[in-house]
């Protein structure tokens, strides 16, 4: 008898672990989905930049590559670039 009570007390501790997993992906939801696609962006922003600096190489070209610039780049896309090759002309 006391078997079959442990059973049900597991089944309950299984159920109310899979609400508490529903009710923390239902919250967490937006905020991963909002950091996942800014560090995809940040990842092509990167990219971008070092083929930048690849390809201008050949003239004398580059800018930084670091989290800021590669953020801009991917959230701005080839204006952000430019403004960075402006700015990079601009202050050096």
């Amino acid at each position: 008898m006391m078997y079959e009570w442990a059973d049900w007390n597991l089944v309950a501790a299984v159920i109310f672990g899979l609400f508490v997993l529903y009710f923390l992906s239902r919250i967490f939801y937006k905020p991963l989905k909002l950091l996942f696609r800014a560090l995809f962006h940040m990842v092509l922003g990167g990219v971008a930049i070092m083929l930048y600096n690849l390809v201008g190489a050949i003239w004398g070209l580059n800018i930084g590559l670091n989290l800021a610039s590669a953020l801009i780049v991917g959230v701005m896309g080839l204006p952000g670039l430019g403004m960075l090759a402006a700015l990079r002309y601009i202050f050096s």
